[in-house]
């Protein structure tokens, strides 16, 4: 344990007595952290993060983002009746002070969710079905945010899938070869070389006006999706530290 998660939780509207914290899941961006609550004697668990502001900026800005999103879904599946609809969305636990975010004295900042038990997130692919659950709750988590309210969101990677200034990035890289490994990798590089145009296609046609920007997840891979332990079926999209405006392509 590398963080006092039970002086950190008495910052958050979270009530019951602190049991217990362990580190939890597979990500190695943020530091994450399930903790166990008594209430009322029942443990409730949540889950702490402590956002890596060496990767994002603007912490303050990301949470902004996600608390906007979470709650936007999370009213809509209200209002649609939906069953089990506390599962299939995170919930953003506010600060004493009503704050999606909380900064401690060491310059670190928390976030804290509702635990979503009976799901879990998987790395690798075991049968076909899997992937076809987590493309389709991305899918539905793209519906719900196509009437999302308010000012654009905050960019937290500016340029993060500007694939124009990727491929100049690509360039530099190969000049400044720092390793010398340009030489074992020349095949590789001439193939990408000779899909320059290519790479910026998307970017040209939005220029264009000919794609929308849309409120995108763009970190759509496996493990952002929690799938349901019993039916399998996905459960909630997660990890949203990178939704904001881009191109559903």
């Amino acid at each position: 344990m590398k963080h006092n998660i039970e002086a950190t939780g008495k910052h958050f509207e979270i009530q019951g007595d602190y049991v217990s914290a362990v580190p939890y899941g597979s990500g190695h961006i943020n530091d994450t952290y399930a903790a166990s609550y008594n209430q009322g004697g029942t443990d409730i668990r949540y889950l702490f993060q402590r956002i890596n502001h060496d990767i994002f900026k603007n912490p303050v800005a990301l949470m902004e983002n996600i608390d906007r999103v979470t709650r936007h879904c999370r009213e809509k599946l209200a209002r649609d009746h939906t069953k089990g609809a506390s599962r299939l969305t995170l919930t953003v636990i506010l600060t004493r002070k009503g704050e999606p975010i909380y900064k401690d004295g060491d310059g670190n900042y928390w976030r804290v969710y509702i635990f979503i038990e009976k799901a879990t997130g998987h790395d690798v692919i075991e049968v076909e079905e899997q992937a076809y659950q987590a493309a389709k709750a991305f899918g539905s988590f793209q519906a719900l945010l196509t009437d999302l309210p308010g000012k654009r969101l905050n960019d937290t990677i500016p340029d993060f899938h500007n694939t124009v200034k990727r491929y100049e990035t690509f360039e530099e890289a190969i000049k400044e070869d720092k390793f010398d490994r340009a030489k074992d990798v020349k095949p590789e590089i001439e193939f990408i070389r000779k899909r320059k145009d290519l790479a910026g296609s998307l970017i040209k046609l939005h220029e264009e006006g000919k794609i929308p920007e849309r409120i995108t997840h763009n970190d759509t891979k496996l493990n952002n999706v929690l799938l349901d332990d019993s039916s399998q079926g996905g459960c909630c999209v997660i990890d949203l530290d990178t939704v904001m405006p881009g191109l559903v392509l």
